[in-house]
């Protein structure tokens, strides 16, 4: 499973804050920086590729990883700024 942004969506640094901004919808929406790593990795390689980074360089149990990775993706859907693909 991987994560997509839609089309429209960038991940821009503003004031040293990483923000999702959507062109199409004016839609923003703000990430702490542990949310923005979560979410450039699910963007590089898939959920899979961002929890077993998590695990390798965190201390947290993947499953704790992969539950907050899980609940970022469900509220950028919602705010549909992001999208889940298979692959």
């Amino acid at each position: 499973m991987r994560i997509e942004l839609t089309p429209g969506t960038s991940l821009t640094t503003i004031e040293g804050k990483s923000v999702l901004f959507s062109v199409r919808t004016g839609e923003s929406y703000g990430l702490n920086d542990t949310a923005a790593e979560m979410l450039k990795r699910g963007l590089e390689g898939g959920v899979d590729h961002a929890v077993a980074w998590f695990a390798e360089n965190y201390d947290a149990p993947a499953a704790e990883i992969r539950s907050d990775i899980d609940e970022l993706t469900r509220d950028l859907v919602r705010v549909k700024l992001a999208r889940i693909v298979a692959g």
